[in-house]
């Protein structure tokens, strides 16, 4: 373990008046779990079990990309971070600026697996949070099932965004520009007043052009945060985020399968910049505010308390014109036009919701077994007020024209849908004999989900989680492990769909982790078999929850600094997907769409040094990144094809102080579809972008 975040204390013997001292008894604290990743091969994060621990010792696959990484193409939305990651899919729905849509491990997580500072960021229709990468210290991916830590969430895995906070003096401006005249400023300000308090405020605003038709719009984010330290030695962080935006819709996405993925005799491709939408009456808004509380007290009995509190509130309204096929709702072009069936959609949302996960750990000895306990508590509340309605009408891909404003139809949802949950977790990890390392975790949820209005229903689920994972770490870092873990998904939908009980399954994960203290390599392997259970199939209005996926799979994930400038990085997704279980029985042995066989990474940087001329501080890199084959209707006779992009960048740092970087993605400006869900709904992929961002530290 890391000594940096460990503080000793010495446990006694007074039974006859003599002090017997034993061996340290570690304090953690969550300090080095949550702030800079620098180089270390082998950080400490608290997202893989809720303590301070490093990757090594936890029986999962974790990814965690320090601000570095973060920054390293001028990523502007978190789920562009993570197109070098394994086990991760994103871009899901293309080059969506307004949501990141991510998979891990075949599984949708933008949903029930994307979480800030450990609190789940809940998302169910449009009620969701929008979160600036610029924000953010650390982005980590613990990989498969994780109820018995969190509670209802994605099988596949969650992403955990770590809060930037404050601490140290932080003085940093940074402008940024790009090729579609789009242009932000930034800045990141803080400092330690006396000692023991903190603060830090950081800040984002970016306006201008989009990449495709009309698009454009502002959206700006600001993010305060406080700490310090009470006369009784409980330290508090007081971190609060808030953002706006005001936008047009991209024009890439719900397009058919034919004229994207698939020329047409009509047209040949649909232009991945065109917009069908009506640039007068299109509209994205945001409004949205959370504060978060975090307090830390560590014990005599070195025992440690820790509490995280979050309370949240989004406004969302949309309208917007999209494709659904052609002429007729049909697949492919009825006329020489290109004549498209458009739906107007509108949408009028506000979430609410509030949070809390209390939790004390410590160590202990037991003879020749030291014990690392948890004991926590976790609630949550979610609160979703939201009506939509459509309206139809039509555009033409040869010869678009502004569709007009929509008569809509009278709203087809109009509900409030709120779900608790409230779970009570234990985890206990043992270490002996030098190496052993044995995790156990059990967790119990009592659920309660309801919806008024016209689909009105209350549903109440109570279900227990487990993990266990047994690993060995060797003295050169080695650590294999192996592990299960099972899951559930509470899912808001009523009982008349079909719908009685969440989701549930299992994972079964090998794998190891291998990082030498103070070593210039990391390397990472996994191998996975998740099942999912209770699958919501069928088609509206008749549900049920026959539905069975397993999903098998290997990744992969390293990097090696050479220690000579040169430093190389890697990762490896081969993923099987197959529907073992459907109201319809067609689709059994078939694969879900959205899920790629295979995707795989390779990225080199060198930085120039000791030189003695201009060069200097100059750092140049490149990556290149695999899309494998993935289907586009259910039946799989339909297939999106592979695609490869490369990307670039080059950074230089000058001696006052200033660094540029010049980041080129998609460099040959490939036209590439990223999925389909149906063939009616395809999305194509970014093109080539270029920015230039100045980045001052003063």
């Amino acid at each position: 373990m890391a000594t940096s975040a460990l503080t000793p204390a010495f446990a006694q013997d007074v039974t006859n008046g003599d002090t017997v001292v034993l061996s340290p008894i570690t304090v953690l604290s969550q300090e080095d779990a949550t702030g800079p990743v620098g180089d270390d091969n082998n950080p400490l994060t608290v997202t893989g079990g809720k303590i301070p621990l490093n990757l090594n010792e936890i029986p999962q696959s974790v990814t965690v990309l320090g601000t570095e990484r973060i920054r390293q193409y001028n990523a502007r939305r978190v789920s562009e971070t993570f197109r070098y990651v394994a086990g991760v899919t994103t871009d899901v729905f293309g080059n969506d600026e307004d949501y990141d849509w991510l998979r891990i491990r075949g599984f949708q997580a933008d949903q029930t697996g994307v979480y800030l500072d450990n609190a789940q960021n809940l998302s169910f229709a449009f009620g969701s949070f929008y979160i600036d990468p610029y924000t953010l210290e650390r982005i980590e991916v613990l990989r498969g099932p994780s109820s018995s830590l969190y509670g209802g969430s994605n099988p596949g895995g969650i992403v955990n965004y770590v809060s930037k906070r404050p601490g140290e003096r932080v003085r940093e401006a940074i402008v940024g520009v790009n090729d579609a005249t789009a242009g932000w400023g930034a800045f990141d300000f803080g400092d330690t007043v006396e000692d023991r308090y903190s603060y830090r405020v950081t800040g984002r605003l970016e306006g201008g052009d989009k990449y495709d038709a009309f698009n454009e719009g502002i959206r700006g984010t600001f993010a305060p945060s406080v700490s310090f330290t009470t006369a009784g030695g409980t330290d508090i962080v007081i971190l609060g985020n808030f953002h706006l935006a005001d936008e047009k819709h991209n024009g890439s996405t719900f397009l058919p399968y034919f004229g994207t993925v698939v020329g047409t005799p009509q047209f040949g491709f649909i232009d991945p910049d065109a917009n069908f939408s009506d640039p007068d009456w299109d509209d994205y808004s945001r409004e949205q505010a959370f504060v978060s509380l975090i307090v830390e007290h560590q014990f005599d009995n070195a025992f440690t308390f820790t509490g995280n509190a979050r309370a949240g509130t989004a406004s969302v309204e949309e309208s917007y014109w999209y494709p659904f096929g052609y002429t007729g709702f049909n697949a492919t072009p009825q006329d020489a036009q290109g004549s498209l069936s458009l739906l107007a959609f509108e949408h009028d949302t506000l979430v609410r919701t509030a949070q809390t996960d209390l939790r004390y750990y410590g160590e202990v000895d037991t003879g020749h077994i030291r014990h690392s306990l948890l004991f926590g508590l976790d609630a949550r509340y979610y609160w979703l007020d939201e009506t939509q309605a459509v309206a139809f009408g039509a555009n033409s891909v040869v010869n678009p024209m502004a569709p007009g404003t929509p008569t809509l139809n009278p709203p087809y949802q109009d509900a409030v849908t709120t779900q608790s949950q409230l779970g009570l977790y234990f985890q206990d990890q043992m270490r002996f004999g030098n190496g052993w390392i044995v995790t156990g975790n059990l967790r119990h949820d009592f659920v309660d989900t309801e919806q008024d209005g016209a689909a009105a229903f209350s549903r109440d689920d109570s279900e227990t989680s487990y993990r266990a994972g047994l690993a060995y770490e060797f003295q050169n870092g080695f650590t294999p492990y192996v592990s299960y873990a099972s899951f559930f998904n509470p899912l808001i939908t009523s009982p008349a769909n079909g719908v009685t009980q969440p989701e549930s399954g299992e994972q079964f994960e090998a794998g190891f982790k291998w990082a030498p203290e103070g070593g210039n390599f990391s390397v990472s392997a996994a191998g996975f078999i998740i099942n999912r259970e209770n699958v919501v199939t069928g088609a509206f209005p008749n549900f049920d929850q026959l539905g069975e996926v397993e999903a098998a799979g290997f990744e992969f994930e390293g990097e090696y600094d050479f220690q000579n400038g040169f430093v190389l990085g890697g990762a490896l997704t081969v993923l099987d997907a197959e529907i073992q279980a459907d109201s319809n029985a067609t689709l059994i042995g078939k694969t879900p769409t959205l899920i790629p066989d295979w995707q795989g990474s390779l990225r080199i940087e060198y930085t120039f040094a000791n030189l003695g001329n201009h060069l200097d501080g100059l750092t140049v890199g490149a990556g290149i990144r695999h899309v494998g084959e993935s289907y586009a209707n259910a039946a799989n006779t339909l297939k999106v094809d592979s695609f490869t992009l490369v990307d670039a960048f080059a950074s230089y740092d000058f001696a006052d102080r200033f660094t540029a970087v010049l980041a080129v993605t998609n460099i040959a400006d490939e036209r590439h579809v990223t999925g389909c869900q149906t063939e009616f709904v395809c999305s194509y992929g970014s093109g080539r972008e270029v920015s230039f961002v100045v980045t001052s530290q003063f």
